[in-house]
C-alpha cells in the first residue's frame, strides 16, 4: 500500500475517516490516465508540503492507504499555470508516472494522484504530531538538496561557484564589499554589518 496524506476540515475528518472517501465527492481534476479519463484525488507524498494546513487548528491531516495502481505521481505546480497555459499543462501531464516509477526529490511540489475511492479503514486521522515517521522533513527541501548533491558530485568546486554568485549578487546591491585577486583565484568578501569575511575561489565558468 502506498501512504499519503490528505487535509480535511476538522469538521469532516473524523466522518471521512469512519465512512470513506467517495472519488466523486473528493476529486478536484480529470485527467487523461492509460487512455481514459479518470477522476483524481490530490494527495500529498509529505504531510508538511502544506505548512500552511500542518500548523492550522482547523485541518486535520488523514494519512490514506491506497494501493498502488490506483496512485500516479505528478508536477502540482505545473497545474495552475498549465490552465491558463497548454505548453505547460502538456508539461504537467507528461510529469504524470505510476507512483511507483516516481524518485522522491523529481518534483518541487509533488501529488499524488489517486483514482478510487478510499475506504474509512485505510484512512487514519493524524494527532497533531502527525503519530507516523516521515523519512525527509518536506518534497522542497529533498527537491533542492538533490539538485545540489548532484551539481557537487560533477563540479568539485559547486560551493565556491554557487557562494561566489550569491556573494557577487550582495555586492552589486551594495550589501557586501569584494576584493578579486586574479593572481591567487580568490574572492574576499566582507560584510561589515555582521564584521564577516568570506574568501572563496573565483569559478571558472568555462568548465559548465
Amino acid at each position: 500500500m502506498v501512504e499519503v496524506y490528505f487535509y480535511m476540515s476538522v469538521q469532516k475528518a473524523d466522518i471521512a475517516a469512519e465512512c470513506g472517501m467517495k472519488l466523486s465527492e473528493w476529486y478536484s481534476r480529470e485527467m487523461e490516465l492509460g487512455g481514459e479519463r479518470k477522476k483524481c484525488i490530490s494527495a500529498l507524498l509529505n504531510p508538511r508540503d502544506d505548512y500552511e494546513r500542518y500548523m492550522s487548528h482547523d485541518y486535520r491531516c488523514l494519512k490514506l492507504e491506497v494501493q498502488p495502481k490506483y496512485c500516479f505521481a505528478a508536477d502540482s505546480l505545473l497545474f495552475e499555470p498549465g490552465l491558463a497555459h497548454p505548453e505547460v499543462m502538456e508539461m504537467y501531464k507528461r510529469s504524470i508516472v505510476p507512483i511507483e516509477k516516481y524518485t522522491f526529490g523529481d518534483y518541487r511540489l509533488p501529488e499524488c494522484l489517486i483514482t478510487g475511492t478510499i475506504i474509512g479503514e485505510n484512512i487514519c486521522v493524524l494527532g497533531r504530531g502527525l503519530d507516523t515517521p516521515v523519512l525527509y522533513n518536506n518534497s522542497l527541501e529533498l527537491y533542492f538538496n538533490n539538485i545540489l548533491e548532484g551539481f557537487r558530485e560533477e563540479h568539485d568546486d559547486f560551493n565556491d561557484s554557487l557562494l561566489y554568485h550569491f556573494f557577487k549578487r550582495l555586492h552589486l546591491e551594495g550589501k557586501v564589499n569584494c576584493v578579486e585577486d586574479s593572481a591567487s583565484g580568490l574572492a574576499v568578501f566582507q560584510d561589515s554589518r555582521i564584521n564577516r569575511t568570506y574568501t572563496l575561489k573565483i569559478p571558472d565558468m568555462g568548465r559548465y
